[in-house]
């Protein structure tokens, strides 16, 4: 497959993914994600992008990804560890530490590839990065690309997606619900007091008459 062909299906698999990406359900949108559904859509009816567009492509995209998050972040970074950024970042390396904990113990209890974990692994979380450095890792070690890695993403991705939007629709729900409640039982407290101090200044007009 040429080069200009290669950036056609580039093209349109990313203008559809952003316009897809404007639509909403229920008031919810996943965004950039449909360029990956439409990008395994393409590919599922034998679009195929020639090798190294392809390679410039993921270590591009992987670049810009990672500087955006950068400049997002990076005006706060520093200023962060004075008010519990330590404590956060400690608490992030528990997490990935337990996701590596578990993707071996998956591995050995499925007999899965660890190729294949580790793409599922970062499909999961939805961790871009993680699967550029795991292919990274991969090829410097071996010499070779694994097919696997990248098949474990796009199949954990779309689940990881979902499960983050529901995680997140359960915590407000959670924490609105308690806010609920809160606010009825101050409100609650409230009118007893207002009862109290009636009936006090009832019988306090009684003393007096």
């Amino acid at each position: 497959m040429n080069i200009a062909f290669s950036i056609i299906i580039l093209s349109l698999v990313i203008a559809l993914g952003k316009i897809l990406g404007t639509t909403k359900f229920r008031k919810i949108s996943i965004g950039g994600t449909w360029i990956l559904f439409v990008g395994i859509v393409f590919s599922h009816f034998g679009y195929r992008l020639d090798p190294q567009v392809l390679h410039f492509m993921k270590e591009f995209g992987l670049i810009l990804f990672v500087y955006s998050i950068g400049m997002q972040v990076g005006p706060s970074f520093f200023s962060s560890f004075a008010a519990g950024g330590l404590k956060l970042n400690a608490l992030a390396s528990i997490i990935v530490g337990l996701a590596v904990i578990v993707t071996i113990a998956l591995t050995r209890i499925t007999g899965t590839p660890i190729e294949t974990m580790v793409g599922i692994m970062s499909g999961a979380v939805t961790n871009t990065p993680g699967l550029g450095a795991a292919q990274q890792a991969y090829t410097d070690v071996h010499g070779t690309g694994a097919g696997q890695i990248a098949l474990g993403y796009a199949v954990a991705y779309p689940l990881g997606v979902i499960g983050c939007i529901l995680s997140m629709l359960a915590i407000k729900s959670f924490f609105n619900n308690k806010a609920l409640a809160s606010a009825s039982s101050e409100e609650k407290a409230s009118n007893e007091d207002k009862k109290t101090q009636v009936k006090s200044g009832e019988e306090n007009g009684r003393g007096n008459f």
